[in-house]
Order: C-alpha cells, then sequence, then structure tokens
C-alpha cells in the first residue's frame, strides 16, 4: 500500500464555500472592527500593570491610551500593492472581461434578454473596439473594447436607458472599471520608464545614476474608488425583487466584485505592518492597528464559515479512500486556516500558514493556544508567510522540520488547490528539496500547465512532477481525482 503525504491549498476548500484570497481581502475590510476593539480592550484590562512586562515593553499609559484601527486610508496602499505586484495579471484578465460577464449571468440569468429590450440589439453585437481605444502607449489594454458585454454596459450607460439614481451607479462602476485597466497600464508604463530613463549611458558618468523615480501613478484614480465603492455599497440582494434595471446595476456589481476580488493583494498590508508586533512602546497606534486587523481576521474566519459544510469535497474524498483502506496517509497539511479540515478527516493536520487556533505571543516569539497565553498581547497566527519572526519560534520550526523529515519517507506527495505563489517559499522551497534532493514524487491536481508549476518551484528533476487537471467536479478524466491519482500510483 503506498504511503502518501497530502497539502491543501486554498482552492481545496471552494467546493466548501469557502472564499478566495481576493474575496477574503474585500470582506475583512467591510466587517464591523467593534468586536474586535472589544477584544483588544479586554486583553489590555487583563494585564498586571506592576509587571516587567508592562513596564518595559509597553508604553507608560497603555491603560488609558487611545486605540485605533486600519481604516479607509489603507486601501490606497492595498491598490499600490496589487497594480505592483498583479499589473499584468490585471491586464489580462480585464481583456478577457467576457469571463467576468460569464460569471455575473449566474447571478442574472435573463440578463441577455434585458439587455436586447434596453439596447433593441443582441449582446453579440454590441462592440465598441472600432469607437473607443486607449492611447498608442496603453493599446494593450484596448481588448476591453471589444468584449460584448462591457461595451453593452457602455451602450447603456450612454443612451441614458435607466433611471438617475441607477445611470449614476453604472458610470461609478464602468469607471472603476476603466481606472483600474489604465492604473495597470499606466504601472507598467511608469516601471518601464523608471527603469529605463536613458536608452544610452555612459557608466563613468555616475552622476546619471542619482537621476531616480521621476513619474509616479496616481494610485486614487487607478483603483481606489472601485475598491472603496464595493466597500459602501455591495450588499446580496433579492434578486427576484428586482426591476429590469436594477439587474442591469447588480449584474455591474457583480462583475466589479469578481474583478476585484481576483487581484487584490492585502499581504503587503500585513508585510509592512507585523513589525509593529515588536514595538508597541514606541509605535502604539501602529499596534494597535495590526493587533485588531488580526483579530478581526480570525472573527471573519469563524464567523463565515458556511453554515452547512457540504458533504462532497476533497477532504470527504480523501476521508472515504482512507476509511476503506486505499491507502496509507502520512502527514496531512493545509495553508488555511479554518478546522473545516480537521473535523472532515478526524487526522492530525499541520498548518503551515498558521490558524484561527493557534495564537502567537510577539513579546516572547512563543506561538500557543490562548488558554496558555493569558495577562498579555497576544494575535491570532493566520498570516505565518508576512513576518518570518513567528516562523522562527520553537513550536513552528519544529512543525516545518517535522512535516519535512515524514513527507521525506513517503512514495508520493499529493498537492490540491495550492498555487506555490513567490510568498509561498516557506513551502515552496520544502517541496523543492523534496523532490530535487529526495527524489520524492509530486502529484499536483490544479488547473495549470506543468512549465508553470516548474516554473514556479524551480524544478531540476521534472520528472517527479505530475501535473493534472481537475474540474469543478474533482474529475481527472471522468474519474474522481483522489482514484486517479490512487490508480497512477498504481500503474493501472
Amino acid at each position: 500500500m503506498q504511503k502518501v503525504g497530502f497539502l491543501f491549498g486554498a482552492g481545496a476548500e471552494i467546493c466548501y464555500g469557502l472564499p478566495t484570497g481576493g474575496k477574503f481581502a474585500l470582506d475583512i475590510f467591510r466587517q464591523d472592527v467593534s468586536n474586535s476593539k472589544k477584544e483588544f480592550i479586554e486583553m489590555r484590562d487583563s494585564i498586571d500593570g506592576s509587571t516587567a512586562y508592562a513596564g518595559e515593553w509597553l508604553p507608560d499609559d497603555y491603560k488609558t491610551r487611545s486605540v485605533s484601527s486600519f481604516g479607509k486610508s489603507v486601501i490606497e496602499n492595498i491598490i499600490k500593492d496589487t497594480l505592483e505586484h498583479k499589473r499584468e495579471y490585471i491586464i489580462s484578465k480585464l481583456n478577457d472581461f467576457e469571463s467576468y460577464a460569464n460569471n455575473g449571468k449566474k447571478h442574472i440569468k435573463n440578463i441577455d434578454d434585458i439587455i436586447i429590450n434596453l439596447l433593441n440589439r443582441q449582446v453579440s453585437n454590441c462592440q465598441l473596439s472600432s469607437v473607443i481605444s486607449f492611447n498608442n502607449a496603453l493599446n494593450r489594454g484596448n481588448e476591453i473594447f471589444k468584449s460584448h458585454y462591457f461595451s453593452a454596459l457602455l451602450l447603456i450607460y450612454k443612451n441614458k436607458n435607466l433611471r438617475d439614481d441607477l445611470q449614476f451607479e453604472l458610470k461609478k462602476i464602468i469607471v472603476s472599471i476603466l481606472q483600474l485597466q489604465i492604473g495597470a497600464l499606466g504601472s507598467c508604463l511608469v516601471k518601464n520608464i523608471n527603469d529605463n530613463i536613458f536608452d544610452k549611458k555612459d557608466e563613468d558618468i555616475d552622476l546619471l545614476d542619482d537621476i531616480g523615480e521621476v513619474l509616479r501613478l496616481n494610485y486614487q484614480s487607478a483603483g481606489v474608488i472601485g475598491v472603496e465603492y464595493l466597500y459602501d455599497n455591495f450588499k446580496s440582494e433579492n434578486i427576484d425583487s428586482l426591476d429590469d434595471q436594477s439587474k442591469i446595476v447588480y449584474f455591474a456589481k457583480c462583475i466589479l466584485e469578481d474583478i476585484f476580488s481576483s487581484v487584490l493583494d492585502y499581504k503587503s498590508l500585513i508585510d509592512s505592518n507585523w513589525h509593529y508586533l515588536y514595538c508597541p512602546k514606541n509605535e502604539w497606534a501602529k499596534f494597535c492597528k495590526i493587533s485588531i486587523f488580526l483579530l478581526t481576521v480570525k472573527n471573519y474566519i469563524k464567523q463565515n464559515l458556511p453554515s452547512s459544510i457540504a458533504n462532497t469535497g476533497y477532504y470527504d474524498d480523501l476521508k472515504d479512500s482512507i476509511d476503506k483502506s486505499k491507502l496509507k496517509v502520512a502527514k496531512i497539511a493545509t495553508t488555511n486556516y479554518n478546522k473545516i479540515i480537521i473535523e472532515k478527516l478526524n487526522e492530525e493536520i499541520t498548518y503551515l500558514n498558521g490558524s484561527v487556533a493557534q495564537w502567537y505571543d510577539p513579546h516572547l516569539n512563543k506561538i500557543d493556544t490562548r488558554e496558555n497565553m493569558d495577562g498579555k498581547f497576544i494575535v491570532p497566527l493566520p498570516f505565518t508567510q508576512s513576518g518570518t519572526k513567528p516562523m522562527t519560534s520553537i513550536f513552528k520550526s519544529c512543525e516545518y522540520v517535522d512535516l519535512y523529515r515524514d513527507w521525506k519517507e513517503v512514495d508520493y506527495i499529493v498537492i490540491v488547490g495550492f498555487g506555490f505563489n513567490k510568498d509561498d517559499e516557506h513551502i515552496n522551497g520544502i517541496i523543492r528539496t523534496l523532490v530535487n534532493d529526495d527524489d520524492k514524487k509530486v502529484i499536483i491536481g490544479r488547473n495549470t500547465s506543468k512549465e508553470e508549476t516548474l516554473e514556479r518551484l524551480i524544478i531540476e528533476k521534472t520528472n517527479n512532477i505530475t501535473v493534472c487537471n481537475v474540474d469543478e467536479k474533482r474529475n481527472i478524466e471522468n474519474k474522481l481525482w483522489i482514484d486517479y491519482i490512487l490508480d497512477m500510483m498504481s500503474g493501472i
């Protein structure tokens, strides 16, 4: 019987109704932080002011200082990070606007009929690429004007087919989409110019090196408006209660939400603020903000688990195979933060990125359960990859070492729903070592090419990697993913 280790990423939990990373980012900043603030203040009140911890680690007036949280001011930083890190991705995604529209149609199934009634033409007959185009320096983004649905929304706005309040909302949505596309295109342009100010340069004239970045992007006009609109306005509505004009705007809202959910990058917000956890005495306000943010993340994860978890998903499939003794399971790891995987599998799980049950004491660089860490400021640990210091705690270091040693003895490692992103290098490095140095076989279930996976992982022994495309029904070539992989291992 084959001994197999498993790693599950965020993609493995979509079938259970869990949000993707971008949706997660949008929702976090829509949360009411009052409960998290209350939790933080209760933590503060539990601290004994006569201890060395209070005297040396905290400001003298920590009991009475105001407590603040992140506000809308951080949106511009999130947009800046998103455009800097995902500019090419945004351009390509918006140029494929029809994909977003097709997702939006799942909410408004008769949207084509509504558009036909408003415009007196078929959706397929709406195309504005010969009427509207970007400046030549931004022409890579012109594909969006070939989109039938984006063109239809523009024509509906142009013809003033909607009531004034809906017309105004549609305008905001369209402007937000165009600003994000222009922001991504502009970010590419600005980067190219700033990186290559001179076509020719005499390297001996060193003063030319002192000419730094001369162009900057106005992020306020490159996506901030769209995110602010979604934070303030988007709520699920009873579709049946909407008239046709309202359905047009709701359709456009769904598209805008889907766009930002697929591209937003919030991790830099954590990266740039994590170190303030270690200096509350000198940076009290920032210490409060990052602490309350992490508490809000924990509360959001706990509160937004689906009320009833589906009985069909990757964990259920694996559990069934375990119960039928089809394989011998080694350590199972996850990059997710909740307890669904434990409840489903009833196995010991290694949480590689922390979890809602793990708490971190920045004062002692210690990870433990909340019950064992009373009387000081602690934070939930759902963002290990964002700060290197928590990874140096003995608890987390041992978890990684134990996982590596266990997987070193397996026959195969199966990875499902994990993206191998750059900020996952603490995990990528383990996989890379197991493949390149320990000659382990890895089977990856996700919708991507083997070439892209090899590039992301930097693999030398390419024959040790097998990539299988899994469809929405969790099938690989019309067979349930776990059965297909087990047959592959057996050489069937």
